[in-house]
């Protein structure tokens, strides 16, 4: 006997159900639902279902990065994803130059033959090129984030956003930061401080957004500047004071502190900078990763020669670079892919955001 036949109006409670749960990290596999009946086409349509879909899966997914190969003016991008709206190759915005930043749904450059930036936002793939601050310096970093307070950063890329641009001088050690609100449409009265110590940005690492901090590797040494952006001033922080051969990268820890991780001798080591109970702040390593039993090592060597090249953030994905190829490492599910060939990506800027049909 054939089974009952559920009412129309529950077979698009389960229809919908069931598209509920397809994996954003693939955004071709809700386009393709989307395209076996137009009843399935209503519901991915639907802005309700949208944004259903965006609180059910909590966190943006990863679809790929963005990297810059040396001695080459054109910027790539690689998929994490079959499908992806962004596009393989050459510069995705007209006129960009080199990467600054990729976080909460856009993108950062600075702008070919000129000071200015350029801010893109892939998914509505439009852009904005904002003027460059009056005082430009000889070393500088600029980051780009959601100026919502509280947000998910689920969705927030077509809302209001800030870059925070950290510049210093070769003559002493003076630093100075700008902040640029899409709201206002101008650049903030700036903020300095004179620094204890030189310092530089190395040009090689990404900074990572802890809190309402941020912070970068600076050279010389094992030292990291952090900028409030509640009270707006600078302090410099001392790292783990230990040599990593295989690089180490700054990042968000589960616990939503600041973390560091680094390669030595095929482990990857994460550290945590907690205060202990009597109010000391230090850094405390709290994982080692040996990297042999995740990795592919096809000669089946003694010892991998692998690279933390990036992170990213709210999705706990290491990228790894490896003789045979460049590798992403899930924290949480110990998932690894590889998501590219062998090639030096460095730095490189993961691209987070939600891509669905509607």
């Amino acid at each position: 006997m054939a089974p009952p036949r559920l009412p129309p109006e529950l077979i698009h409670d389960v229809a919908e159900e069931i598209l509920l749960r397809v994996r954003p990290d693939d955004p071709a596999d809700l386009v393709r639902a989307s395209a076996v009946c137009k009843a399935w086409l209503r519901i991915v349509s639907d802005p309700a279902f949208l944004r259903r879909y965006r609180a059910f899966h909590r966190s943006a997914p990863l679809l790929g990065f963005l990297y810059q190969v040396d001695f080459e003016p054109s910027l790539r991008f690689v998929s994490t994803a079959e499908a992806s709206p962004l596009p393989q190759s050459s510069a995705p915005v007209s006129g960009a130059s080199s990467v600054l930043d990729s976080r909460h749904g856009r993108v950062l450059f600075t702008k070919t033959g000129s000071s200015n930036f350029l801010v893109w936002d892939p998914i509505a793939d439009g852009w904005l090129e904002l003027q460059a601050p009056e005082l430009w310096h000889t070393f500088y970093s600029a980051v780009v984030l959601c100026a919502v307070a509280g947000c998910d950063h689920r969705d927030c890329h077509s809302g209001p956003f800030l870059v925070v641009y950290v510049g210093k001088d070769d003559l002493g050690n003076s630093i100075c930061a700008y902040m640029y609100s899409s709201e206002t449409h101008a650049w903030g009265t700036p903020v300095s401080a004179h620094l204890v110590d030189d310092v530089y940005f190395s040009g090689t690492d990404r900074a990572a957004l802890v809190g309402d901090a941020i912070y970068w590797t600076v050279a010389p040494g094992d030292r990291i500047l952090k900028y409030d952006l509640i009270k707006h001033c600078f302090s410099l922080i001392d790292g783990p004071n230990i040599y990593y051969e295989g690089g180490q990268i700054l990042m968000q820890n589960e616990d939503g502190l600041l973390g560091l991780a680094g390669v030595s001798v095929s482990r990857l080591h994460l550290w945590s900078r907690m205060v202990n109970p009597e109010g000391v702040t230090g850094w405390v390593r709290q994982r080692v990763i040996k990297l042999k039993k995740i990795l592919p090592n096809p000669k089946n060597k003694a010892y991998i020669h692998a690279n933390v090249i990036g992170f990213a953030e709210g999705v706990g994905v290491f990228f790894m670079g490896t003789d045979v190829g460049t590798f992403t490492f899930e924290l949480n599910s110990g998932r690894v892919r590889k998501v590219s060939g062998p090639g030096k990506y460095c730095p490189i800027f993961p691209f987070i955001s939600f891509c669905t049909p509607g």
